[in-house]
């Protein structure tokens, strides 16, 4: 195929592709209803205990290196489950913070005293995770393509790492995310309020 032909046709793709992103298959602006309804439940502490280096430590030191492999296979397949969690509630919180973002900007500034501060650190906070969550989830993805618990013991990953990726520390800042989601919802009312804390 001559290469007058090859590079139109590329482009002629990439732009077809380029227009369904942005129209047809583009992010859908979320409410307060669809991040209860979507929601899927992640205790930060349970996140915190698999990330916890002194765990880790004492599991290293009291298994065996077999056992260890064992274990540390299942802590990486747990905290991908945790991490995949944190990440599509980070993207629904983040659709809905978008949606009261584009309200305020439509309402009158005077009207916009309180939400604004909480609408801005919220969508700051949800841009911080969803980088976090690419790329711990590509440190995962290695991990578990290339079966990274069966390598040599001082060469087994540390969850531990994945506690901070990219200066983001994942706990802090997702404990931090959902308390202003709650927030957020409390000013929609109580009801509001008790379904965010039990959804999130």
């Amino acid at each position: 195929m001559p290469i007058a032909v090859l590079i139109p046709a590329t482009f002629g793709i990439a732009f077809v592709l380029v227009i369904l992103l942005t129209t047809i298959y583009a992010p859908r602006l979320h409410d307060v209803d669809h991040v209860i309804l979507l929601a899927r439940k992640l205790d930060p502490s349970d996140l915190e205990t698999l990330l916890d280096a002194g765990e880790e430590w004492r599991l290293r030191q009291s298994l065996t290196a077999a056992a260890f492999r064992a274990a540390q296979e299942d802590r990486i397949l747990l905290v991908r489950e945790y991490l995949r969690r944190l990440a599509h509630n980070t993207g629904l919180i983040q659709l809905w913070v978008m949606q009261e973002k584009r309200q305020l900007e439509k309402r009158s500034a005077e009207n916009a005293t309180e939400t604004n501060p909480l609408v801005a650190e919220a969508a700051q906070l949800a841009l911080e995770l969803r980088i976090y969550s690419i790329v711990a989830g590509v440190k995962i993805w290695l991990w578990v393509a290339f079966r990274a618990h069966l390598w040599p013991g001082a060469l087994i990953p540390v969850v531990t790492t994945l506690r901070v990726q990219c200066g983001v520390n994942a706990l802090e800042k997702y404990r931090k995310l959902t308390e202003l989601a709650v927030a957020l919802g409390a000013q929609h009312g109580r009801t509001y309020y008790d379904r965010l804390l039990e959804a999130l």
